[in-house]
This record gives C-alpha cells, structure tokens and sequence, in this order.
C-alpha cells in the first residue's frame, strides 16, 4: 500500500514537472528571473526522461518508477531531518493505533452515542463558562 501512494505521488510530481519545465535556451539564462531558470534546470533532467518515453515498453517505465522509489527510500532512511521527522511523528502514529483499538470493537451506534454525549457535555461546558464570563 504505501509503494502504490508513493509511486502515485512520484507520478504525479513526474507529470507537473513535465508540464512546467523544459530545456532552456542558452540565451534566456542571462536573462530573466534566475528562480525560474533554476527551477527548470532543477527540472531538466525529468523532461529529458519524458522526452525519452515514446521509445519505452510500460515494463521499461515500471522499472524505472521501482528505481526511483528504491532510491528515494534509501536516501529517506540516510537523511537526518527525515529520520527526526519520522521519530517526532511516532507518538502521533502509537496515539492514532491506540485509538484504532479502541473503536475496533464498537458499533457505529455505540460510536455515535459516545460522540453525541461527547458533544454534548463540550456544549454544557463552554455554555456555562460563557454565561458565567459574560455576566460579569
């Protein structure tokens, strides 16, 4: 499951970035903006692969997303700010599959009983604190 959302969204990044970049003359790098003639640049090297495409088989493409994916999650696991990244988000993941677990069991009647006491108790609560801060 997360190989597919992983080559959907290398897809998808692929598919922008021949929308927008393309070869840049010689001429236009002195002049205009030197984002923009980055960013293309930065681009250059998926154009030139999806110029390339035609003369593919969809087996030849599929090698390559699987690749690219082999190398972006090797160099996810290699990167510091990812690996921090990933560690601050565990409590959030154990916190989520410990909620999991907990409705795991439960009916959508039992669920929805328990949100409406739920909000309703939050309605009693804000209710009160407002009249009793506002008439004052």
């Amino acid at each position: 499951m997360r190989v597919s959302w992983i080559s959907g969204v290398a897809v998808l990044v692929l598919t922008v970035a021949l929308v927008h970049a393309g070869p840049v003359p010689e001429e236009e790098s002195s002049t205009g903006s030197k984002t923009f003639h980055a960013i293309r640049q930065f681009f250059s090297p998926v154009t030139n692969y999806f110029s390339s495409i035609p003369s593919k088989t969809p087996s030849d493409i599929a090698d390559d997303v699987r690749g690219t994916v082999d190398n972006v999650r090797d160099w996810a696991s290699e990167n510091e700010a990812i690996q921090a990244l990933r560690g601050a988000l565990n409590p959030v993941r154990d916190w989520i599959k410990d909620k999991a677990n907990v409705v795991k069991d439960q009916t959508f009647s039992d669920m929805y009983d328990n949100v409406k006491t739920s909000m309703h108790n939050i309605d009693q609560r804000v209710g009160t604190w407002l009249e009793e801060n506002t008439s004052k």
